[in-house]
Formats: structure tokens, C-alpha cells, sequence
């Protein structure tokens, strides 16, 4: 059986998408499951490799024109995970890049729930999706014996984010001392004020770059790093950047026909690590990011 994917990535958290579209199964004796093939195609020794799996599917609704659009998410061991917001921001990209969604809003179904997760189209390969606001535990760490502030926030995941500040405990060891509270099961975080309300963050690799942006956030606002923004929307939203794996802020895109006035073709620069979040406790958090494609191919099992 040959199966045809695509690799995307936000900020370097890749996945591997499989569209259930274009599957036919109808000549195959041999049906894997979703979650076999999850583990065959994640493997990135012997597979193509990714931190995930999606399976995205797109059904038209009974007495209406719209189709509304599904998906899974596995793990490389198998496991069935709830839709994350980066995975989402895949789905939402391939669905608007193949007419399968709207210019202005995408509506995609949890699978097992009557959850219907809504995204903002920004652009052509940028999406906002709002997040409930969450439960924030303010917590004291004591290291070397000095005191740091840390936060446990609850999202999806379970975070915990601290910043090394003035006369306290080095960044070094604060990460250490998180990296011990996070063995049960939270997901360790460290920032930095890079510039105005430009907050720099940095975490395990698999960590979902659009949860850790919310969460870098809300920290900062709790230490006094940054104050929460007045004017509602895009505009107003603070920027949270990725510094771990994949978070280069730009690269260079260039076309596949060069323009022959060019030697290289005119280069496009693409925000690759940055997210721009806007905190409202009444409203929800608005967080807005972006989905890229890295490359297609066929797998066969």
C-alpha cells in the first residue's frame, strides 16, 4: 500500500499529513490502522519522521454546501492525541491551499467529541485560533538559595515557565530546577525579555509552539515583563518568539522560475518562530501562527 503525504511544520514542530481524500484503499487486501502506520511513517530512522501523525479528512454536510473538515492526531508510539493547536494550524492550511475551506473562517471536528475547534484565516499561510483562558498557579522556586518565580499554566498540556531575573539563581539552573518539577508531567518553559514586549521562549523540542507562546505570555505578564495589550485583535497582540529547534525568525523563499532581471529571484522573508498573542480574560486568548510545508512524497507499507 502506497500512501501519499505531506510534511508541515510550525516552527520546526513537524508532522506528517495524510490526506484520507486522496487514499484509495479499494485494490488493497492489507488495511493498516491509523495508528500502525503513524508508528511506521514517525520512525526517523526508518520512516520519514515527525513529532506527529494527522489524518485529515473533509465531509460534506447533508443539505448544505459546506464541508466541514476532520482530524486525528497520533504519536509516534501509537497513542491517539487530543487535536493540538499546531496541528491544527496544518489542517487548516492544506484545507484553504485545496478549496476545501473558506477565505474568512475553517471549522474542524474533534474526533470521539462534539468539539468544533474555529480558526481566522490572517493570510495565505496564517491562521488565529482563540484559546479559553486558563488556570495560572503561581509557584516559588528556590535554587542555590535564592528565590525565581515560576507559573504553572494549564492548557491543553500542564506548563511550567519561569524567567532568571536580576541578583536570583542563573538561567541555568532555574531550567535545571524545572526540568526536575517537570518530570511528573508538566512541560518546562524559560524566557526572556528580548525587546519590547517581544518575548523570547525555549522548551522541549516536542513542546506545541502555539500553546507555548500563550503560555510564555501570560508568564511574562505575571512577572511584570510585559503588560497585557489594551487594543483587542491582531494588532494589539504581544510577540512571542520560539528559540529552540526550528525557531529562525526568517528565511529565504525563492521562486521556482527565476526571474531572469535576478540571479536568485526576489526573496520572501517568513516569520518562522514568531507568534503574536493577544490575552483577554473575557474574551479568550487570541493567538495567531503560521503552518509551512517542508515536502510531499509516498510512503509504502
Amino acid at each position: 500500500m502506497t500512501l501519499a503525504f505531506l510534511k508541515l511544520h510550525v516552527a520546526g514542530h513537524d508532522f506528517i499529513l495524510i490526506d484520507q481524500d486522496r487514499l484509495d484503499g479499494s485494490n488493497v487486501k492489507y488495511q493498516p490502522t491509523q495508528n500502525g502506520i503513524a508508528e511506521l511513517i514517525l520512525d526517523r530512522r526508518c520512516g520519514v519522521g515527525g513529532d506527529g501523525c494527522i489524518f485529515m479528512a473533509s465531509t460534506r454536510d447533508k443539505g448544505s454546501a459546506e464541508r466541514s473538515l476532520s482530524g486525528r492526531l497520533f504519536a509516534s508510539d501509537g497513542r491517539e492525541l487530543p487535536l493540538s493547536p499546531d496541528a491544527l494550524l496544518c489542517i487548516a492550511r492544506l484545507a484553504l491551499d485545496t478549496g476545501r475551506s473558506g477565505t474568512g473562517t475553517l471549522h474542524i471536528q474533534a474526533p470521539y467529541t462534539e468539539t468544533v475547534y474555529e480558526l481566522k484565516t490572517i493570510d495565505s499561510r496564517s491562521f488565529m485560533f482563540t484559546l479559553p483562558y486558563p488556570r495560572v498557579q503561581p509557584l516559588t522556586l528556590i535554587v542555590d538559595g535564592k528565590t525565581a518565580n515560576a507559573y504553572r499554566i494549564q492548557l491543553g498540556a500542564s506548563y511550567l515557565v519561569s524567567c532568571a531575573v536580576p541578583n536570583g539563581p542563573g538561567s541555568k539552573r532555574v531550567r535545571q530546577a524545572l526540568l526536575a518539577m517537570g518530570k511528573t508531567d508538566a512541560i518546562p518553559l524559560m524566557l526572556r525579555l528580548h525587546a519590547k514586549d517581544i518575548i523570547r521562549y525555549v522548551g522541549p523540542e516536542k513542546t506545541d509552539r502555539m500553546e507555548g507562546a500563550v503560555a510564555a505570555v501570560l508568564a511574562a505578564g505575571f512577572q511584570g515583563l510585559t503588560a497585557e495589550p489594551v487594543v483587542p485583535g491582531l494588532e494589539g497582540a504581544i510577540v512571542a518568539e520560539w528559540r529552540g529547534r526550528g525557531g529562525a525568525v526568517s528565511y529565504a523563499s525563492f521562486p521556482a522560475v527565476p526571474d531572469p532581471n535576478h540571479a536568485a529571484g526576489p526573496a520572501t522573508l517568513i516569520d518562522r518562530g514568531r507568534f503574536w498573542v493577544n490575552p483577554d480574560r473575557n474574551r479568550g486568548i487570541q493567538v495567531v501562527g503560521k503552518a509551512e510545508y517542508v515536502f510531499d512524497g509516498n510512503f509504502d507499507i
